[in-house]
């Protein structure tokens, strides 16, 4: 079932047959960079408890509309304080696509349909972005969504960026 789309991008919930494209995106050295490389046996067991079941709110299947491949995940989940509380109103956007799809604006467009519909289908106040600060590719797609940078952290080993999008534009 086709939840949302924008131009070039269906957004669905996750099936099956997205198991492989999964498993290929999330073995990629380059694509996990910063982060490990899991075993298949967990990556099959996190895609099938994580992203297979529906969610209200969570990240959907990116399929391209020109020929229904799979290519990543993106979409909105529940905002958490430090503490872990879910925070009313307020929404994380997150985007992961496989390397091959980077740099033709993509992201851009998956980030752009996810903000539209939070502050005017779900009517959050609120949408935040978080990232590894060596992302420079995903910090200039939340710059260009209008996101401000709002905190930074970590250490020399791993620094991370928090942006934030409000809701009155």
């Amino acid at each position: 079932m086709v939840r949302l789309e924008s131009t070039r991008l269906i957004f669905r919930d996750h099936h099956l047959e997205d198991l492989e494209p999964y498993c290929a995106m999330e073995s990629d050295q380059v694509y996990r960079a910063h982060q490990p490389v899991h075993p298949r046996p967990e990556l099959e067991r996190s895609f099938r408890e994580a992203w297979l079941p529906r969610k209200e709110m969570g990240l959907l299947a990116t399929v391209l509309k020109a020929d229904g491949r799979y290519i990543g995940r993106t979409g909105l989940y529940p905002f958490r304080t430090d503490e872990g509380d879910i925070v009313p109103g307020e929404a994380t956007l997150a985007f992961y696509l496989a390397r091959p799809f980077w740099g033709l604006g993509l992201a851009t467009e998956a980030g752009h349909t996810f903000v539209e519909h939070g502050f005017r289908d779900l009517g959050l106040r609120k949408i935040h972005a978080g990232m590894n600060a060596a992302n420079k590719a995903s910090q200039r797609v939340v710059e260009k969504l209008g996101f401000k940078l709002v905190r930074s952290g970590g250490d020399a080993t791993s620094r991370w960026l928090d942006f934030e999008l409000d809701g009155i534009r």
